[in-house]
């Protein structure tokens, strides 16, 4: 079952509850609810994954710091769905893998740069 959760830090979560429990509740996919604003000022709202650098796609928290949680409707259960369906997990990690070759790219050019200018092959003065 799809709920949101309103959290005593004023934060919304949205995603399927697993274990509902006295104490603690796991939530499967979840994501933030923000308030955003596009480009023409109109406000609105976007899902932020709550577990993107995790590996795995679920968070517990403590009942007591939910306020109240209520079931999605039809509306957002579906926006929610077609942003997971999506969001493919193999894109974020090759975004990752990208990031990561791109520094490394940058960090051997830097040390041909500093090699360079230490045994004077540099052009610059």
């Amino acid at each position: 079952m799809l709920r949101i959760y309103t959290l005593i830090n004023g934060e919304q979560i949205i995603g399927k509850s697993v274990s509902p429990g006295n104490s603690d509740i796991t939530i499967e996919d979840p994501f933030y609810i923000i308030d955003s604003q596009d480009e023409h000022g109109n406000n609105g709202m976007s899902l932020i994954n709550v577990c993107t650098f995790s590996k795995e796609q679920c968070i517990t928290i403590s009942s007591s710091h939910v306020v109240f949680s209520f079931e999605a409707n039809e509306l957002m259960v579906r926006y929610y769905e077609k942003l997971l369906a999506a969001q493919n997990r193999g894109s974020m990690a090759k975004m990752i893998d990208d990031a990561i070759k791109e520094m490394d790219d940058m960090d051997e050019k830097m040390r041909s740069i500093i090699s360079n200018r230490l045994v004077g092959g540099s052009t610059v003065n």
